[in-house]
């Protein structure tokens, strides 16, 4: 087989494959012999048809396995012979220009692949400027979980004469209308919502705050860019409106009732505090770790991005993201949205492959025990639970990625222009819910 770069543009290449003749007719033989053997034939035994009359039957079925066989078989070491260093090897790629006139002739065609784009971190570490987070849990921070904890065991009691507030579960009937249209999708009756809970698209909860049972107006939104029915995102709205019931959360007290339901060993209400200051500390590193793999992904892709990426493989991942979307029957995104995000995902896969390779960061097994030890002390049985993700292949693979992640967020701390900024427990979480 020879194997020849044919053409090279961006990160385009084109390849031509020429088979001999010899190894096509091999290989047709061998599809010969296979129909031959496995093909029933009246009147003959098997192994003594004749090739005419095997020919006439199956010559072109012959002709089209041979065909397949011999492309399928020499994609791969095609791509290998021609020492591409850098291929994508998961761009598809696309078979074209076959030249097919027969075993008694070379057969020829081309083979489009893709290559990995080349990552320029050239820029020295120590002049870029990055911001680390370290968290803090403060008397305010603690006395908010508390107050959470306490939401979430509280009794709901509709008040009539109450106005809406912050916290407030109310009962909302209302149809959505655009230039004076109302859409689908865009009416309901009755529908429970928890002001504040960030459930609607922005500044829709906010008006309903201030307003009473029985009142009537208007709520004035525009859907986000990037929601995710595009025959609505960035349009603006008009929901007419009507406010059914406001309830307010009577809490319970901090008793030993109430203690007992969310905790097996406090007994005392300085025992429970204590208990969920505990818990918050395990809470607020992962928080923390989130918040600064996050900004280093960023800022790599900040100062070190911009370059293109392999279009035939942003197309495989856009297929492959509208199927997930449909196999679980969610509203498709604009196709910009999704092939943004496809290659804003790329770009990071590339620059981070690069970062590491470059520095020589490697996978810390330690640390990656310590990240296990940290979410395993979550729970009761501790020891059973790190068992388990240790003799999972897949479990513990996931958290090898994440401890990896803070491993190359704490490189990239060490050896940059460091701004530490101290932010509460509370801060991060509502960071972390946007």
């Amino acid at each position: 087989m020879q194997v020849s770069i044919e053409a090279s543009e961006g990160l385009n290449r084109q390849l031509k494959v020429t088979i001999p003749s010899e190894d096509y007719k091999k290989a047709r033989q061998k599809e010969f012999v296979m129909i031959s053997r496995n093909r029933k034939f009246p009147g003959f035994r098997s192994g003594h048809v004749p090739a005419n009359i095997i020919e006439r039957d199956y010559g072109a079925e012959i002709a089209e396995r041979t065909l397949s066989s011999l492309i399928n078989k020499s994609v791969y070491p095609a791509m290998v012979q021609s020492k591409i260093a850098n291929i994508e090897g998961d761009s598809i790629p696309v078979v074209g220009n076959i030249t097919n006139n027969g075993p008694d002739q070379d057969l020829v065609y081309t083979l489009d692949i893709e290559v990995k784009p080349e990552v320029n971190l050239e820029k020295d570490l120590a002049t870029v400027d990055v911001e680390k987070v370290e968290g803090e849990i403060g008397d305010a921070d603690l006395e908010q979980m508390i107050t959470n904890l306490r939401r979430q065991s509280g009794k709901w009691v509709e008040n009539a004469d109450k106005v809406a507030a912050k916290d407030d579960r109310v009962e909302l009937t209302y149809e959505g209308f655009i230039d004076g249209n109302a859409f689908e999708g865009g009416k309901a009756s009755g529908y429970p919502l928890i002001l504040g809970a960030g459930r609607m698209i922005p500044g829709f909860e906010d008006q309903i705050i201030g307003h009473k049972a029985g009142d009537e107006f208007d709520i004035n939104v525009t859907f986000p860019e990037d929601y995710g029915n595009k025959d609505l995102a960035g349009k603006a709205a008009v929901f007419k409106s009507k406010l059914e019931k406001v309830s307010e959360n009577q809490l319970p007290e901090l008793d030993e009732k109430f203690i007992s339901f969310y905790s097996d060993t406090a007994k005392t209400e300085e025992e429970f505090r204590a208990e969920v200051r505990k818990n918050m500390e395990r809470e607020l590193s992962k928080l923390v770790n989130g918040a600064n793999v996050k900004t280093v992904i960023e800022k790599l892709v900040s100062e070190f991005g911009g370059f293109e990426v392999p279009s035939r493989l942003v197309s495989q991942h856009v297929s492959n993201a509208k199927k997930e979307y449909e196999k679980r029957n969610r509203s498709l995104p604009a196709d910009e949205v999704i092939e943004n995000n496809v290659k804003r995902g790329l770009t990071t896969r590339y620059i981070i492959d690069a970062f590491v390779s470059k520095y020589g960061i490697k996978l810390d097994q330690k640390a990656v025990e310590s990240y296990i030890d940290m979410i395993a002390s979550a729970y009761d049985s501790s020891e059973e639970y790190k068992k388990a993700v240790m003799n999972n292949k897949q479990m513990y693979s996931q958290f090898a990625d994440l401890s990896f992640q803070k491993q190359i967020a704490d490189f990239f701390f060490e050896h940059a222009k460091l701004n530490v900024i101290k932010k509460s427990f509370t801060e991060l979480v509502g960071q972390n819910l946007v």
